[in-house]
């Protein structure tokens, strides 16, 4: 089974000074028998900057 998501790798400042976060896109790899099995992810060279207030809940 595969499935994608997003990893955040670090926390910087833009312009502004308003805080974004820097993540990179993983590909998540499960065994597909059960739910806890071990599996992997595999990182996709993709990008994105997104604000800090769309990543945490405050």
């Amino acid at each position: 089974m595969e499935d994608a998501t997003w990893r955040s790798i670090s926390v910087m400042d833009d312009k502004n000074g308003e805080p974004h976060v820097l993540q990179q896109k993983v590909e998540v790899y499960t065994s597909g028998v059960d739910e806890e099995a071990p599996g992997y992810t595999k990182p996709v060279m993709k990008h994105r900057i997104v604000p800090v207030k769309e990543v945490v809940e405050l």
